[in-house]
């Protein structure tokens, strides 16, 4: 795998892979760069021994895990806004124009000086560093056109100027590299306040939570049953093999969804959501997201990369009392009803995938599978069932899936299309 498919959000699939389902606490301890905050987890999880855990494909899964988290090495630097700036050239790895940043000076938490380092802009680096100068859709759109650099070069000398004339207005920003061999890549801006909470954190966390579960109900069986992963995005949606039959549609099963972006200024949570399998197709399975209205998802926790550990622990404490809800949720289920019309459901789905802005609009497989010419009329629940199930088989960009996931669950759920 190149650098750049490392940030890119895939969907990694356990169902055929081998696996011994075993994970010893040592090993997951090992994903734990932050030395207080290992010491904190261990005392927590009373983990002065090494302890083994089974859970199915767990140790697929951590191998996989370690494959991302190791792969750089993360360097954060105090560097002042005078001493770095954006240019535009050709980046090898893409061949194709791009942005980098070149950092004269920062120094990292040890004191250790780092000098003269050209790192190539991901994630939302651009626009952290440009936002509070309302540059951003500038700066990018010198992207296009002949005199891209010129124009750079001017912004950098003006920023230049203003600094020197006014000094007092520099300010000294994180910034959250990502090195691997002589590669350097700027994954964020932040401030000191910014912890490292990432992939391999939210893992370590569920993975004993999950334990602590079984050790309490040794009978609980859970799947793990989705996976997206890039350097710094995780979601897994963990299912509890507790079924509840809805007649002969099918069943559902309580599920939790951990979701991590670790890229600026984003957000950790963990969210109830529930598993749906129909009796016509035991292996599809369309995952909904029960929400109190229309712009809260119900029985969900989340926190921000600041909070303390005490407080991050705390988020995935919540995991076992997520699991309970299911019962909640089956009088949301407006899909249910025997008295819905459901190629207006149908309907409802396809405004969102066929208009010409829509975000899925170059997913053609989505756009082919809800258009009134391809699917035909939907007469009943389980022909619309049947599609949203191939749906969720259609493989796209990780942001683009967690909408339609959203989308699909508003239309079934609550009879409405917003994201």
């Amino acid at each position: 795998m190149s650098n750049y498919d490392f940030f890119r959000t895939k969907h990694y699939s356990i169902a055929n892979t081998k696996s011994i389902d075993v994970i010893y606490s040592n090993d997951l301890l090992s994903l734990i760069k932050d030395s207080e905050l290992k010491e904190f987890i261990i005392n927590k999880y009373n983990l002065d021994k090494n302890i083994k855990i089974e859970i199915e494909k767990i140790d697929v899964i951590f191998e996989q895990i370690k494959l991302y988290t190791n792969h750089f090495e993360l360097i954060r630097l105090n560097v002042d806004e005078n001493n770095a700036k954006t240019i535009l050239e050709v980046n090898k790895e893409k061949n194709a124009p791009d942005y980098f940043f070149v950092i004269n000076e920062g120094v990292d938490e040890d004191g250790l000086i780092y000098e003269n380092i050209k790192a190539a802009a991901i994630y939302d680096s651009l626009n952290l560093f440009y936002k509070n100068r309302s540059l951003t859709q500038y700066v990018k759109s010198l992207k296009k056109g002949n005199l891209k650099n010129i124009l750079l070069d001017d912004l950098n000398n003006s920023w230049r100027n203003f600094f020197v004339n006014n000094p007092k207005e520099i300010k000294t920003k994180k910034f959250r590299l990502l090195k691997n061999k002589e590669q350097y890549y700027l994954k964020s801006i932040n401030t000191d306040f910014y912890k490292e909470y990432g992939v391999a954190v939210s893992f370590v966390f569920t993975v004993l939570e999950l334990f602590k579960i079984k050790t309490n109900k040794p009978n609980t069986k859970f799947i793990i049953s989705s996976i997206f992963i890039s350097e710094s995005k995780i979601d897994l949606i963990i299912t509890l093999d507790k079924k509840i039959q809805l007649e002969n549609y099918g069943f559902i099963k309580p599920s939790i969804s951990i979701r991590n972006e670790d890229q600026g200024n984003t957000s950790l949570g963990v969210y109830s959501t529930l598993e749906f399998i129909s009796n016509n197709s035991k292996n599809n399975k369309i995952y909904l997201y029960p929400k109190k209205d229309d712009d809260k998802i119900r029985y969900n926790k989340t926190i921000n990369h600041t909070v303390n550990k005490e407080s991050l622990a705390s988020l995935f404490s919540s995991i076992s009392e997520l699991f309970d809800h299911i019962d909640n949720f089956k009088n949301d289920f407006s899909f249910y009803s025997k008295t819905k019309n459901y190629d207006e459901l149908r309907h409802k789905i396809a405004e969102r995938i066929l208009t010409k802005n829509s975000v899925f609009k170059d997913v053609k497989e989505l756009k082919d599978l809800f258009s009134k010419d391809k699917s035909g009329h939907i007469e009943n629940l389980i022909a619309l069932l049947n599609i949203c199930e191939k749906a969720e088989l259609i493989d796209m960009d990780f942001d683009l899936k967690f909408k339609l996931r959203y989308l699909i669950s508003n239309v079934l759920l609550y009879n409405k299309n917003n994201f």
